[in-house]
């Protein structure tokens, strides 16, 4: 066992090395903690404690020589200089604590660095507001300097003794004096020596605190002598306590205003005395002025109209519209002239010419109009006159011309009618030929129907659609029902078609060719007067000649579609074939396009006749003919070819088109229901043959033949089939030759 001063060690060297290394290192420590805290007191200089971290520097620095002088001891055992140290330790701690102790309130009162910087934005944030209540200040100033500088009008700062204190430009360029040259008299000695004393009750006022201000006009005298007219405005200006500082003037220059109001009187005198009625209205006609002349001319006082419209003097109807029509004009041209008619007090009329003219303001905008008014009523009548006796006149010629012109359409009409060549181009040019000879009005050309239950009209002209029907009954038109025109006013007392809808004139002229009927013509008209009786001639006259043109176009229609029509299946017959078949090949060839020849055979067609007889094989190719014109396109011809066989021209058809057209015929085909005397005929069946130009042949009639040879290779096969020609020239030459030979056997 070792004991050292004290302290009792085993003989072991860990624990010894250990007291050492720990030793060590808090020394190490407590002189590292001064070198911060020097540190910090050298740069936070202001901290009002800072002896504070000085004292603990010199207590810690001890602190840690106890701790090395304690190693040193371990090997050099001086009593005395530990016990010195450790007593100089112990004292700097006491020391150091008794005055922490003592400045402990005023380390409480020191702000921690939180509130530091809350003191910190506080102070910044009142720097700032400072600094804009100065640059506000400043603007101020500044602003009311350009205000007072760089003022439109005169500004000026002047003494209580009348004295120019401050002035601006503006003032200068009003009365022609410079700045110095204003500050140096007084504003007595530029005003003009009769309005001197004009403003002396309202100084009076402004210093005994009765008003704020004042506005008067009065003149200047210019430095080269001429007169200034000014508007002046005064305020006086007062310190804290209330006693007068100095005037603000404000000084506006009103010379040209009042040179204005100079010439205004003398206008207003020429005004009263001009011998044209003159009147001023605002720009919604409402009247503000008139003269003498006018009181004459419209017999109304001057007191009687103020205020009122100008409408007083013309037609209700018309005022509006009047007004409206001058004040565009106005507007868009600055000027208006016409002749206008007027209404006077007492009810009497009169014509008088008339030019307005707008007023202007003073930012260039047009706020009223003046009319300048000359009565030419006494020409005017003396001119109606007049021209009541040519227009008579013109009227005869005028009438005369237009008989001579209705009768030159009608002649037309007639050339033109019977140029057409179908009923349907008849119905267009009709509308186009009738209505120039009535003109100002609708209407219709209406046919009757082969049922004779409906009337519908083929063409017409004008509003249709809010005047008649365009499809009616017989029954609802009194002149189909008469036989001759009639002619109704919706308002009058008379009997009225029911196919009108409209009020208005009506007129019913009934078209008759060879006691018949054939439809009507149909005027009508929203106006009066426009179905004279003249027109109801002429109407007639119109209604005979195309009655007269559609009963020759439809005979005909018939002769001709009696010269290219079969009888019996209504179908095109053979010279009509050819003639088409020859067009449609050489179309097809132009367009390098195909055709298509379907020939179509009755099956046992010879049966149905020995059977039920020969009407009943004629019912069969009745009923197949009604049957192929309900299935074929528009552009398909149906013909027949001969005997019971049917023959179809399809224009640009392919192979394949052809060949279904031909399969869907021979399907439906079976399902007809045909009858003849109450007996049900057997089912009909077809063979066909189908082929095509030019793959089948180059002509018209080299396809019908190949056509005609794939029917029979149909029949040879069994009947209700289709077969579609060959292609081959071989083959369809040894085709035709066998045909050939069978049918002459047959």
């Amino acid at each position: 066992m070792y004991q050292q001063y004290g302290h009792c060690y085993q003989c072991q060297p860990e624990l010894v090395w250990l007291n050492i290394l720990s030793d060590s290192a808090i020394a190490l420590a407590y002189y590292l903690i001064p070198i911060v805290l020097v540190y910090f007191v050298r740069k936070w200089q202001d901290f009002p404690l800072n002896w504070i971290f000085r004292l603990i520097t010199v207590w810690i620095i001890a602190a840690g020589t106890f701790h090395i002088v304690e190693i040193w001891t371990l090997w050099h055992p001086v009593s005395w200089l530990l016990g010195t140290i450790k007593a100089i330790t112990a004292f700097g701690s006491l020391g150091t604590a008794v005055l922490l102790m003592r400045s402990l309130p005023q380390i409480l009162t020191t702000p921690n660095l939180t509130e530091l910087k809350k003191a910190n934005q506080q102070l910044e944030l009142e720097i700032t507001e400072r600094h804009f209540t100065e640059e506000a200040l400043r603007e101020s100033k500044e602003r009311f300097h350009n205000a007072f500088d760089y003022a439109a009008i005169g500004m000026a700062l002047v003494g209580l003794d009348g004295k120019w204190l401050q002035v601006n430009q503006s003032l200068c360029e009003i009365v022609g004096y410079s700045e110095q040259e204003l500050r140096s008299i007084t504003c007595e000695e530029i005003t003009h020596p009769d309005d001197r004393d004009i403003d002396l009750n309202y100084i009076s006022q402004l210093l005994n605190g009765e008003i704020r201000c004042y506005h008067i006009e009065k003149r200047y005298i210019h430095k080269f002598g001429h007169v200034v007219w000014i508007l002046l405005s005064i305020s006086l200006v007062c310190n804290a306590h209330g006693q007068p500082l100095y005037w603000i003037a404000q000084i506006q220059d009103i010379t040209e205003r009042k040179e204005v109001e100079k010439t205004l009187q003398q206008q207003a005198c020429i005004f009263e005395n001009i011998s044209d009625g003159v009147i001023v209205t605002d720009l919604l006609g409402q009247i503000l002025d008139w003269n003498k002349a006018a009181e004459k001319m419209f017999c109304y006082s001057k007191a009687e109209v103020l205020g009122k419209k100008l409408g007083i003097l013309h037609k209700p109807q018309q005022a509006t519209v009047l007004t409206q029509q001058i004040l565009d004009e106005l507007l868009n041209n600055g000027r208006w002239s016409g002749e206008i008619n007027f209404i006077r007090k007492d009810g009497t009329e009169g014509v008088c010419e008339t030019v307005v003219v707008p007023l202007y303001n003073e930012h260039g905008q047009p706020s009223a109009t003046i009319g300048v008014n000359r009565n030419i009523t006494e020409r005017k009548q003396a001119e109606a006159a007049l021209q009541q006796a040519n227009q008579q006149l013109t009227g005869w010629v005028q009438e005369l011309e237009q008989r001579n012109r209705e009768i030159a359409l009608l002649s037309e009409m007639s050339d033109i009618l019977q140029a057409c060549l179908t009923v349907e181009e008849a119905y267009k040019v009709i509308a186009q030929l009738v209505q120039p000879l009535f003109p100002n009005t609708s209407g219709g050309v209406f046919i009757i129907s082969a049922s004779k239950h409906l009337v519908e009209a083929v063409t017409t002209w004008g509003d249709v659609n809010a005047g008649f029907k365009t499809v009616f009954s017989p029954k609802q038109c009194w002149a189909l029902r008469r036989g001759r025109s009639h002619f109704t006013v919706a308002d009058a007392h008379g009997l009225q078609c029911s196919h009108i809808e409209e009020k208005g004139e009506a007129l019913c002229v009934p078209m008759m060719a060879q006691g018949e009927a054939l439809g009507m013509l149909h005027l009508h008209s929203q106006d009066k007067e426009q179905l004279t009786i003249t027109k109801q001639r002429l109407a007639s006259a119109v209604a005979e000649r195309i009655a007269l043109a559609l009963a020759n176009l439809r005979l005909n229609e018939a002769l001709q579609q009696q010269s290219i029509r079969d009888p019996l299946t209504s179908l095109f017959n053979r010279r009509y074939l050819e003639e088409s078949l020859e067009r449609e090949v050489s179309r097809a060839e132009r367009n390098q396009q195909s055709v298509g020849i379907i020939m179509i055979d009755v099956d046992h067609f010879k049966r149905f006749n020995d059977t039920y007889g020969h009407e009943a094989g004629d019912i069969v190719l009745r009923e197949l003919g009604i049957f192929l014109r309900k299935h074929i396109r528009k552009a398909d011809i149906a013909c027949r070819y001969g005997g019971e066989e049917l023959l179809l021209i399809l224009p640009e058809a392919g192979l394949e088109v052809c060949q279904e057209r031909a399969e869907r015929i021979r399907q439906c085909v079976k399902h007809l229901d045909v009858h003849h005397q109450h007996q049900k005929l057997g089912n009909i069946t077809l063979s066909v043959g189908v082929a095509m130009f030019p793959a089948h042949g180059s002509t018209g009639a080299a396809v019908i033949e190949a056509a005609d040879a794939a029917l029979y290779l149909a029949k040879k096969a069994g009947r209700d089939r289709v077969v579609v020609a060959q292609s081959h020239l071989g083959e369809t030459n040894a085709l035709l030759t066998a045909v050939t030979a069978n049918r002459m056997t047959e």
